[in-house]
């Protein structure tokens, strides 16, 4: 698992996606990629900040540079899991994240300030390779870039965590060849949200989309393979601005986001032709009123969100 740490500098671009879509698109996909080998997985991921959660108001006012931190773990909470500690910079449209793999405790540690070689050799990791990783001069020079970040903002501390059911698609050879290398898409379905700053009795799960929509997301090195950008066009599928911290952010804050955000998120409703969605600071009660009868069902024990680092 080494090959999930370290650097990753690509573009990422999202879609948001209504039902029609989502079936549509990847029934059409099926002819280019297929689900990689870990299928459907659960991704939980707390963002830290500060106490007025300056890191995400800052990023929604769409500077050129910004940078999230947080801690993600991939699928059901185990002590011997590694969580992957996360700073997530971009520059002018570019992605860069840096990222290690630590145990749970050590990167609790991490984030409140104890020297990372420290923590980790108190709190070593299961897996021997990712244990050995840890260690490498690569990780120790990530680490010291998120330690400075955590420097940077001041004091952090585990704010929001967001929990969502993640489907990764890579390219088939034999169908994409050499123009689709590199190329990952991903949906994001079931999103939803838990405020770590909210009393411990009131920390409900609450849903960001309403049911059946997703987060398609196009990550690529460079410029997107000519199948991808008919397909996109032929769903009239168009670019748009969503961070899901910053949307979590805005709904349990009950704030207006900042203009440049909102005129983003403007451009992209007439770009999709949708009417009706809720405005920026509205409750979002309608979205989970429909998600609510959605996941009524088999689903509904999914809604629990992993008690994962959120108690540091």
């Amino acid at each position: 698992m080494a090959e999930y740490t370290g650097t990753f500098e690509r573009k990422e671009v999202k879609y948001r996606l209504n039902p029609v879509q989502v079936r549509t698109i990847k029934q059409a996909l099926g002819a280019y990629m297929a689900p990689d080998e870990y299928g459907q997985t659960s991704i939980t991921s707390v963002y830290y900040d500060t106490r007025n959660r300056d890191m995400i108001s800052r990023s929604l006012e769409k500077p050129a540079y910004k940078e999230k931190l947080r801690l993600r773990t991939y699928g059901p909470r185990s002590a011997q899991a590694p969580v992957f500690v996360e700073l997530k910079k971009k520059h002018k449209g570019i992605v860069y994240k840096r990222r290690i793999a630590t145990s749970e405790l050590a990167a609790q540690l991490f984030m409140v300030g104890v020297p990372y070689g420290r923590a980790i050799s108190r709190h070593p990791l299961a897996d021997e390779a990712l244990e050995a990783e840890s260690h490498s001069a690569k990780s120790l020079q990530i680490a010291e870039e998120i330690a400075a970040c955590v420097r940077r903002n001041g004091p952090v501390f585990p704010s929001m965590a967001i929990l969502v059911e993640r489907v990764a698609w890579a390219p088939l050879a034999d169908a994409c060849g050499a123009q689709a290398e590199g190329v990952r898409i991903t949906f994001d379905e079931r999103i939803r949200y838990r405020d770590l700053f909210a009393p411990e009795g009131e920390r409900a799960s609450v849903p960001l989309l309403a049911a059946g929509e997703a987060i398609m997301e196009v990550k690529v090195p460079g410029a997107y393979p000519l199948w991808l950008v008919r397909m996109l066009d032929d769903c009239k599928a168009y670019p748009t601005s969503f961070s899901k911290y910053g949307e979590a952010y805005l709904s349990c804050e009950g704030k207006s986001a900042p203009k440049a955000y909102r005129e983003q998120v403007a451009f992209d409703e007439v770009m999709r032709g949708e009417q009706g969605r809720p405005q920026d600071g509205q409750s979002l009660n309608q979205d989970s009123r429909l998600y609510a009868a959605e996941a009524s069902g088999a689903h509904s024990n999914s809604l629990q969100l992993p008690n994962i680092v959120i108690g540091a």
